[in-house]
């Protein structure tokens, strides 16, 4: 019972040591990601507005 503990940190220890190799630069590919989507639907929300197609509870 004992190996497969051991194993099973062992396992969480290589992926740790891949998350250190990687560093920070996984974490401005979600801001840059987010940051797009983000102009991509305040475009769109604008032009829906634009054209008279927003959504309104009058």
């Amino acid at each position: 019972m004992r190996d497969i503990f051991y194993a099973i940190g062992d396992f969480f220890g290589l992926i740790f040591n891949g998350v250190e190799a990687v560093g920070n630069s996984i974490n401005y590919l979600y801001i840059v990601i987010i940051f797009a989507f983000l102009v991509i639907w305040t475009a769109k929300m604008l032009k829906h507005r634009k054209d008279g197609e927003e959504h309104t509870s009058s």
